[in-house]
């Protein structure tokens, strides 16, 4: 996703969004009704190279999911339908590893899901998530699909609370004109399309870790998707994932006024130094720092027993009205809505 330099705001393709309502238009959905409430104009969906607010985009796509949902029920057809999507976390998350997690997530999928099959195996390094969908799959546009992968990518992320980096992404069909989004869906992967069939690639000692997740907050999970997809991080080089991890633990500690200096101190390297490899990596301190905090504030948000005051004090503001500003310039929307559930 990009920033509108003008304000900061995280916006999407317009062409991309397009594709993954196609499904809708098929299915006799009446797509401008819906876009009116979410403040889409109609034709910026076909005006090449327009982009739109990600709150609205959000928003357009539960309501979307809800709608085929109650009218077609669990199929695949371009969004998930809620219903799916629940039961489907609700029956992993009490699991002890992301590997017992993810093997149930591929086996639940396959049982309802007649149009893909999932798999997950291991090799001597890595491990690798597959998809190969059906003969009788025309139903699924290569958006759908594509969507589904980032879909348990972030999954995979969500139940142990980190970063799974991937080694490759491949897709089975063209590379569609908006393909350089991908590069913030699948934070900045490398990628091959054409490919027999679709494939997540990592490192397999990402599924040792453990499930740290609750029903408790799958429920406020379930309540902001699928913002999360569409949220970008700055992780691909060494420098930034040393950074993260300094930052993470920092916070953790509640040592919220760590800076670049501090860093540098722990890295043992000048500041100079630190500035250039995240050039490099196409990023900034500030960046990983916002994202960090973001994503903090995101897990915290889902424990309704902590106040939106000591969010804030956790992601280092030391005034509430800060910390509002803030995660509605990282989300596009303000802590007690996402907290609420976005609709």
């Amino acid at each position: 996703m990009a920033s509108d330099s003008r304000n900061n705001e995280i916006t999407i393709n317009a062409s991309l969004i397009a594709d993954t309502m196609s499904a809708a238009r098929q299915r006799g959905i009446d797509l401008d009704r819906l876009l009116k409430r979410c403040d889409i104009n109609p034709t910026d969906l076909e005006t090449p190279g327009q982009r739109l607010p990600l709150a609205n985009t959000v928003k357009l796509q539960r309501l979307v999911a809800q709608e085929l949902s109650d009218k077609f029920g669990n199929e695949l057809s371009g969004v998930l339908a809620p219903g799916f999507f629940r039961v489907l976390i609700l029956s992993a998350v009490h699991l002890p590893t992301l590997y017992d997690a993810m093997n149930r997530v591929i086996e639940f999928h396959n049982i309802l899901n007649r149009h893909q099959k999932l798999t997950l195996s291991i090799g001597q390094l890595y491990a690798e998530i597959s998809l190969t969908r059906s003969a009788d799959s025309s139903l699924l546009n290569d958006i759908a699909v594509d969507m589904w992968m980032g879909t348990l990518h972030r999954m995979a992320n969500w139940f142990c609370n980190e970063l799974i980096l991937l080694n490759q992404v491949e897709f089975d069909s063209p590379a569609p004109a908006y393909y350089q989004e991908y590069r913030y869906i699948f934070y900045g992967a490398p990628m091959k399309f054409d490919c027999p069939h679709c494939r997540l690639t990592f490192d397999k000692h990402y599924l040792n870790l453990p499930v740290v997740q609750t029903e408790a907050t799958a429920e406020a999970y379930l309540r902001q998707l699928p913002l999360d997809l569409f949220l970008p991080q700055n992780i691909r080089g060494k420098t930034s994932q040393t950074i993260r991890n300094l930052l993470k633990e920092s916070f953790s500690q509640q040592d919220n006024v760590i800076e670049l200096q501090d860093i540098a101190k722990k890295m043992a390297v000048t500041t100079k130094t630190i500035r250039r490899h995240l050039a490099k990596e196409g990023t900034s301190f500030n960046t990983i720092k916002s994202q960090v905090r973001r994503d903090i504030a995101m897990h915290a948000l889902g424990n309704k027993d902590l106040s939106i005051e000591e969010i804030a004090l956790q992601t280092g503001y030391s005034e509430p009205s800060a910390f509002i500003r803030a995660f509605k310039s990282w989300t596009g929307f303000t802590p007690a809505k996402f907290r609420q559930g976005i609709s």
